[in-house]
């Protein structure tokens, strides 16, 4: 082998351990908030109201990211990366003065990481163009791993140190991966084709091609994004209120995302047979109902830990797969913020009601009444789907 040809091979795999490192840290990003809720809503004085205001903006954030990708990947990756850590640094240093600046380092953070994911996920799909949906599959994964890991993190973090240094360990990671994208990564030559096609810049008139999908479909596209935020956000702090010990508390927050990560790697290899796509649909939305419920019926651990798992497990396949069928009437990237909005709207709504009653276990009726909703419209589409392949 050249030394030149050696080099390349060198920097490539480098590339690829930071590329997917990152989607990765997303992952932990994502999952941070509500790793550390308890430990926010004690340090900042929030009511729950407050706590869910957080997660609106953080997760509105993430939505309006998706829609600001330029059209240059890399460029792209280094820029949310730098936003993630100019958010992180915000609420690790710029909060204690003034109290109310969380809620704008929070969106901020949360756009910085819609940005990094979107962007992420096309530059590898151009890089693997004949084989897009494996790569697709291998960083829905790396994100779960990411994601699951973050509770146990952040507990053991919070023994030996405060919340501000672990928003500054992330900060500092996010800035250097902002400085190796925009400096040695590279856009892939065969995204080049698709950048006359992929805007840039978001404009209000895609709302009408809303148009394009049956009105059931944009409803219930929604919901999945927004139980798993309401889940993953609210659920440490639930446990901890139901007076269970910190090792349950830790462990309901990795049961949730364990169970998400294992239907994500069981639907990607073994599950989607073609002809099973509506029963894996109809059963993930059926254990999604059950989970919910029994997250909200018990107190004990011996019925919040399966819950919550049936809860992560269902929910795995749904949005990929109502994204499948989305994708069948329009390609229109407007699907994909609408389901990003759910992430934002439903953790909100959560903290609203239990601020409203005095009760976090009332509040996480929300996403059990739109796990019901998701349920009933899930079953209709199934049912539009199937009536359209005999009509066809």
């Amino acid at each position: 082998m050249s030394q030149p040809s050696r080099s390349n091979f060198i920097f490539n795999w480098v590339s690829i351990a930071i590329v997917y490192l990152a989607f990765a840290a997303t992952g932990v990003g994502m999952a941070l908030p509500g790793s550390v809720l308890p430990a926010l809503l004690v340090r900042w004085s929030l009511a729950d109201s407050q706590a869910g205001l957080l997660f609106f903006l953080g997760w509105l954030g993430s939505s309006l990211g998706a829609l600001l990708v330029h059209r240059v990947r890399t460029r792209s990756v280094g820029y949310g990366s730098f936003l993630i850590a100019l958010g992180a640094l915000g609420m690790a240093y710029g909060v204690d003065q003034f109290r109310w600046t969380c809620f704008g380092w929070m969106a901020i953070f949360g756009l910085g990481l819609g940005t990094t994911m979107t962007s992420i996920s096309l530059l590898q799909a151009g890089r693997h163009f004949e084989r897009r949906g494996a790569e697709l599959n291998r960083l829905n994964l790396v994100w779960s791993i990411g994601a699951c890991t973050c509770p146990t993190l952040a507990a053991h973090s919070l023994r030996v140190t405060d919340v501000r240094t672990i928003f500054s360990v992330v900060a500092f990671f996010f800035a250097m991966v902002g400085m190796w994208a925009v400096t040695m990564e590279r856009d892939p030559v065969t995204s080049a084709c698709s950048k006359r096609n992929d805007g840039g810049n978001f404009s209000f008139k895609r709302i009408r091609n809303l148009a394009l999908w049956p009105l059931s479909l944009v409803v219930v596209i929604f919901l999945p994004t927004g139980i798993e935020s309401s889940m993953g956000g609210w659920i440490a702090a639930y446990v901890q209120r139901t007076q269970q010990t910190i090792t349950t508390t830790v462990t309901a927050g990795t049961c949730f995302w364990v169970g998400l990560m294992l239907s994500r790697l069981l639907s990607s290899t073994v599950l989607l047979v073609r002809r099973s796509e509506r029963l894996v649909l109809m059963q993930s939305l059926c254990t999604v109902v059950l989970g919910t419920l029994l997250l909200i019926a018990s107190t004990a651990s011996l019925g919040i830990l399966p819950g919550v798992f049936l809860v992560g497990f269902g929910l795995g396949p749904v949005y990929p797969l109502l994204l499948a069928i989305a994708l069948q009437y329009s390609e229109n990237t407007i699907i994909f913020f609408v389901a990003g909005l759910g992430s934002a709207f439903l953790p909100w709504l959560t903290g609203i009601v239990s601020s409203a009653t005095s009760s976090l276990r009332i509040g996480l009726a929300v996403p059990f009444a739109a796990s019901l909703l998701m349920l009933v419209l899930g079953l209709r589409q199934i049912v539009i789907e199937k009536g359209t392949n005999l009509s066809v």
